[in-house]
């Protein structure tokens, strides 16, 4: 999936010089002043993107830390109802413990009377469901807020007037440029930031491994956007 995206990215990226071109409008001091008002707002629209997206992934860093089975969680209320349980049995505590991802209070609900606790065990694994003791709403505010302006950064470069092509450019394109390798990381930004609210998604199920893939698409991104502000902005 990540493929396809990251092809769809570098197609559309790649099409944006190619619209610009057959539609290519008249150059004019107006539409150059124009252009350069957009590209400086560009820039700052990309920075504001960039820390919210650092803000996004440190947070859902922290979400993704204090992951727990809510399994676990209704299984510790049994055990609280069966203190004979923790008769010389110090793993009793242990399973009554602080929730992660590690928690052991509903397989040791099970394994304390596997006949009679059968049937609860499957009904609280039936629909099983991870939840987060970090606020998950921080999270999801500045995951809209990330999306919102990157968004926006990107309006403001597709809607800037075309420039004045010098007759260097005309001899063919340059090895490397700034330019050149800021657009080289769209695809790999812009794929990520597609990935991210299906992988979101796929937590409450999948629990940490939708979790990890979802810090490292995240990271990934945010690399990629330094870099294009990067070598741009130094």
């Amino acid at each position: 999936m990540f493929v396809s995206l990251l092809s769809f990215s570098t197609v559309f990226a790649q099409s944006i010089p190619l619209l610009q071109q057959n539609n290519k409008p008249l150059v004019t001091k107006e539409s150059l002043k124009k252009r350069r008002n957009l590209l400086e707002w560009h820039q700052i629209a990309g920075l504001t993107t960039l820390a919210l997206w650092l803000a996004t992934n440190l947070e859902g860093d922290k979400a993704s830390e204090t992951l727990y089975r809510k399994s676990d969680q209704y299984a510790q209320g049994l055990l609280l109802a069966n203190p004979q349980y923790a008769t010389n049995d110090p793993i009793y505590l242990v399973a009554l413990g602080s929730l992660n991802r590690h928690s052991i209070a509903a397989d040791y609900f099970l394994l304390k009377d596997p006949t009679n606790n059968a049937g609860l065990y499957l009904a609280l694994k039936a629909n099983e469901e991870w939840e987060t003791k970090h606020s998950a709403a921080m999270h999801k505010n500045l995951a809209m807020a990330t999306f919102s302006m990157y968004a926006i950064t990107a309006s403001l470069a597709f809607f800037s007037p075309s420039k004045i092509e010098s007759e260097t450019e005309d001899d063919g394109p340059r090895i490397y440029s700034p330019i050149f390798a800021h657009k080289a990381m769209i695809p790999i930004h812009l794929a990520s930031m597609l990935l991210l609210p299906g992988l979101g998604a796929r937590i409450e199920k999948e629990g940490p491994r939708a979790a990890h893939q979802m810090e490292q698409v995240g990271w990934t991104g945010f690399g990629a956007m330094s870099i294009a502000l990067l070598v741009i902005t130094f």
